[in-house]
């Protein structure tokens, strides 16, 4: 590579940050298509800045609730470094809230083969079996994710209405009163297990 094409690299590694700190002013700000148009401008100068494709697949979905293209950036970052937890994370939710369930577990089964300790990882792979109705599964997430966590509150909730789905009250009803252990005066948790007494009455 001669001098003027390193030099012209190089120039445009730093312009590509300086693009990228715009990027994030406008992030700051809320302001999605400023924070577009520099992260789009970041890639382009250094197609290799990651953060610039994992934040630009950040602002596609959540600001603009374009999943298509979020994918795209999100493909992009995770070309430069595969084993990102929080570039699969964010696949594993968006597509888990377009309710492409499947795509979803592939993103949090990728998780767990990295972290097999990451309860979050668990609890939303837990999710989006729920997602599919598939209880059975969901069940078994939720308790590998709060064997690792015991005192996650929402893991036992989410348990308990698995729980529930089945018809499998007093499980449901041991995993309400776990939580009562830490959070006593929990209205919602009162209200669930009120209605699974009741459920569990009427069977």
């Amino acid at each position: 590579m001669s001098d003027n094409n390193t030099e012209e690299k190089s120039k445009r590694i730093l312009e590509a940050k300086e693009a990228y700190k715009k990027g994030l002013g406008f992030a700051q700000e809320s302001d999605a298509d400023g924070a577009i148009e520099w992260w789009e401008k970041t890639v382009e100068l250094n197609p290799n800045h990651f953060e610039g494709w994992y934040n630009l697949g950040n602002v596609y979905h959540i600001g603009k609730r374009d999943i298509e293209r979020a994918m795209k950036c999100w493909n992009k970052a995770l070309e430069l470094k595969p084993n990102d937890v929080d570039v699969l994370y964010n696949m594993g939710n968006a597509y888990r809230e377009h309710r492409d369930y499947n795509k979803a577990i592939e993103c949090y089964e990728k998780v767990m083969e990295l972290d097999p300790k990451d309860h979050e990882g668990w609890n939303n792979m837990g999710n989006a079996y729920n997602g599919k109705g598939d209880s059975t599964k969901a069940i078994e997430c939720y308790k590998k994710a709060v064997e690792i966590k015991p005192d996650k509150y929402e893991t036992w909730y989410n348990l308990a209405l698995a729980y529930r789905e089945l018809k499998e009250f007093n499980l449901a009803i041991e995993c309400c009163e776990k939580i009562f252990e830490r959070y006593p005066e929990s209205y919602e948790v009162q209200r669930l297990l009120d209605a699974i007494k009741k459920e569990k009455k009427q069977k």
